[in-house]
């Protein structure tokens, strides 16, 4: 018969180990991964007297802590992350999703009405985050997600039909340094392109160096070029007055402004959570 733990008891023993490993987030961790291996909310791990006998299921949490005690994102070891109210895949094959990034959606949000009915384009879509949740916001709306790693497409592929996702939406392989322009032009270009510079990616934490694509984060040119060439094309595949939003990364706020002065009637800068100067709106000039 297997040993008989509270979840309180699991709750503590597991978080002090991987505080030992050097997690910082450790007791929140502790906490998606009891609540979700044992199916209950993360408040009645505090309140709940009740005793895990199943000898599956603490195996299953063991395995579990003992892989984000290696650095492996808490992301993949759920399989999911939420983001603006979609589930999301999450594995090696495309960047994380990151809560900050919700941030730009609802920017474009208060933006565009919901009945919008024009052609969104996401450039990078990755895991394809950015884009469900676009064409959540605005059903009407034709979404096209472009991005040139096919195993970050298969990995869209897949979300698009886990959150059910209708015809209106469309993924294809796209480089944008080395394919032509897209023929078709759009009402709305967002992308979360790379823009690490490498001296950037080598101070990352272990979990974003071994597991999240690094040509997903690191652009050459001081984590410019992406953006850069981003930029350019929107000047020729965004319909006049049409709305450019993008993230970008520290101490890029100014240059990207200045890049792109002459091309849009109307340039804004808005912060992330943290007060740093992260996301560009610009509507393009008439």
């Amino acid at each position: 018969m297997s040993k008989q733990f509270s979840i309180l008891e699991l709750f503590k023993r597991s978080s002090e180990f991987l505080t030992k490993k050097g997690i910082v987030s450790s007791k929140v961790d502790t906490e998606w991964i009891l609540s979700t291996y044992l199916n209950i909310d993360k408040i009645d791990i505090y309140l709940d007297r009740k005793y895990v006998d199943s000898e599956s299921q603490i195996n299953q949490i063991r395995n579990a802590i003992v892989r984000r005690a290696k650095r492996e994102p808490l992301q993949h070891i759920l399989g999911s992350v939420e983001f603006c109210n979609c589930t999301i895949k999450s594995d090696s094959r495309a960047l994380i999703p990151r809560f900050e990034t919700e941030v730009l959606v609802e920017l474009i949000e208060k933006r565009i009405p919901k009945e919008f009915n024009g052609r969104i384009l996401d450039l990078g879509t990755g895991s394809g985050a950015i884009l469900i949740a676009l064409s959540k916001l605005y059903p009407d709306a034709q979404c096209v997600g472009l991005d040139k790693s096919d195993k970050a497409l298969s990995l869209a592929k897949e979300n698009l039909k886990l959150n059910e996702c209708n015809t209106n939406v469309k993924l294809c392989t796209y480089d944008w340094h080395l394919d032509s322009p897209p023929e078709d032009n759009f009402d709305l270009l967002v992308s979360n392109p790379p823009y690490l510079s490498q001296q950037e990616w080598s101070s990352c934490e272990p979990e974003v160096k071994a597991y999240d694509p690094k040509d997903a984060l690191v652009a050459e040119n001081d984590g410019m070029l992406d953006l850069e060439t981003i930029l350019r094309l929107s000047y020729s595949i965004v319909r006049k007055g049409g709305l450019v939003a993008l993230e970008f990364g520290t101490g890029q706020s100014d240059r990207l402004c200045s890049l792109s002065k002459n091309y849009f009637r109307s340039i804004t800068v808005e912060n992330d959570l943290a007060g740093k100067r992260r996301f560009f709106l610009g509507i393009l000039n008439d």
